[in-house]
């Protein structure tokens, strides 16, 4: 029986609920650590900690990105961290206390008894007394260590919430950006391999209206197909929209698909569509990033925004290649023509042992390179700094990206998310990316028109990379649909950037016939 239509709506990252999951175990844990010997510095601290629950609850409730994001499952971290703080401090001020009167009861007790035995002045009921209120050189010793790893680990718990705090706020702000673009709007999807709906970020744009006689296209522009571009991992789609990149990106760099939207300006390309595939961008992070479900998310938001009957010239670079594929196989009657830029294949992103790791060495790779970096990312430990030092804004925040260079990945925490999830559970012959893609060879349009551009340079020193890109030229692509496989010297991933950018420009209008 499948359950998962019951599942609560959850959209966000996940981070941010193991934090706050996390603070709640270690106040808990202080709890029993400082029960016999409670800190006032601990009790103090603690208590801090449930007075910033309070704006953080206050953000989830009223900003409807956060709302959107995070509940109902949010609520449910906040809520025991909550009480745990409560009955934190409840016990701590009980234990004391109970301390405080028992302590005076034997007080009272010892002393009477000293005081009434014989020959007992008021030098024998000073030693009682010395002897009951003193701690001597090793309680002391211990009382003194207590109070300072209660400082620091009621302090650890002050830092992490106030952390989240600025990140949450942080986050309620960037959200208060309009979308890049008029052509914009945001798409609910709902593929049937995930329990709940999407929205995703979709940009359909037209040719501009004013083309000069010299610009104007030598087809309708309604019967071209539409450009359907799919971006490498990283990178959101929307970058493409965007006439100059982000800061802190240079002025002389390059946003990757902008010489589609070039090519569109000056008339030579009909309809163009790009979007932000779950959790890039502007869309929402997904229940999964198998290839599957996000090609099926990609087919899901066209329909809902009517363009799913145009005929469709895909561009697939890097990652966005493989979703291409599977997109391609599912729908190959709207398919027009194909071009594979650096493509990845099955040769290459489902290496089981990338540069020659053993199974520890690539689980510890993974772990150190993509999970770890993902959970530090709701701390604002670079975003912070980013706003603080005016090195971002809230578009580059939101449109965070690999490329153009320097990365803005770390000031994205869903983007974290959608990577951890394309590669941790997809690197691997038994994924459902996998299956996916090895599903895709019986349906795919072998025979639509299909240019493959590689790098030269990348091919001749990586003997895997090369022979996945002469599979996708001459076995994935059939002899009738091949008409091109380019070998691009210069930049080993980017080849659309530069000097190859004329050759992608030229690939494109040939494929268009324009």
């Amino acid at each position: 029986m499948d359950f998962s239509s019951l599942t609560p709506p959850y959209r966000g990252s996940g981070f941010f609920e193991f934090w706050l999951s996390a603070v709640g175990s270690w106040i808990g844990l202080g709890g029993v650590l400082f029960h016999s010997h409670p800190s006032y510095l601990y009790f103090l601290t603690s208590l801090i900690t449930f007075v910033l629950h309070i704006p953080i609850i206050l953000l989830l409730f009223l900003s409807p990105p956060l709302r959107s994001a995070h509940l109902p499952l949010g609520v449910v971290p906040l809520g025991l961290t909550a009480l745990t703080v409560i009955f934190a401090l409840l016990s701590n001020y009980l234990v004391r206390r109970a301390k405080r009167r028992e302590g005076e009861r034997i007080c009272r007790m010892l002393t009477d008894a000293a005081g009434r035995e014989r020959g007992a002045g008021e030098e024998g009921t000073a030693r009682a007394l010395v002897g009951i209120q003193g701690k001597g050189i090793w309680g002391g010793f211990v009382s003194f260590i207590s109070g300072i790893v209660g400082l620091i680990a009621g302090l650890a718990g002050v830092v992490l919430v106030t952390l989240l705090l600025i990140d949450l706020s942080i986050t309620a702000y960037d959200h208060g950006i309009a979308l890049p673009s008029i052509h914009s709007r945001l798409v609910s999807v709902h593929p049937k391999n995930t329990p709940w709906a999407t929205q995703v970020h979709l940009a359909c744009m037209d040719p501009p209206a004013n083309l000069t006689r010299h610009q104007s296209l030598t087809r309708k522009p309604k019967t071209l197909p539409t450009v359907l571009y799919e971006p490498p991992s990283g990178v959101p789609g929307s970058l493409a929209l965007l006439s100059t990149p982000l800061p802190p990106a240079g002025e002389s760099a390059e946003n990757p698909g902008r010489w589609i939207l070039d090519l569109q300006a000056a008339g030579e390309v009909g309809r163009v569509c790009v979007w932000d595939r779950p959790g890039y961008g502007f869309s929402e992070v997904m229940s999964t990033a198998d290839l599957g479900d996000v090609a099926d998310a990609l087919w899901a938001a066209l329909s809902e925004a009517n363009e799913a009957k145009s005929s469709f010239a895909l561009i697939g670079e890097g990652y966005g290649g493989l979703v291409s594929r599977i997109f391609a196989s599912r729908h190959p009657k709207s398919i027009h023509s194909l071009l594979h830029i650096e493509a990845q294949t099955a040769q290459t992103y489902f290496n089981e042992s990338p540069r020659g790791l053993s199974p520890i060495s690539l689980l510890t790779h993974r772990i150190a390179t993509r999970l770890l970096p993902s959970l530090i990312t709701p701390l604002s430990l670079t975003r912070l700094p980013s706003i603080l030092l005016r090195r971002s804004d809230s578009l580059s925040r939101i449109l965070a990206s690999t490329h153009p260079l320097p990365s803005t990945e770390r000031l994205n925490e869903n983007l974290r998310k959608a990577r951890l999830q394309e590669t941790w559970g997809s690197h691997s012959h038994t994924s459902a990316s996998f299956r996916a893609l090895l599903g895709s060879g019986q349906n795919y349009p072998r025979d639509a028109p299909a240019i493959v551009i590689s790098s030269q340079e990348r091919m001749d020193g990586d003997e895997t990379w090369a022979e996945g890109q002469r599979g996708l030229a001459e076995e994935v692509t059939g002899e009738d649909g091949l008409v091109e496989w380019l070998k691009v010297d210069g930049d080993t991933k980017w080849v659309c950037e530069g000097e190859g950018r004329a050759v992608c420009e030229e690939s494109l209008r040939k494929l268009l016939g324009t």
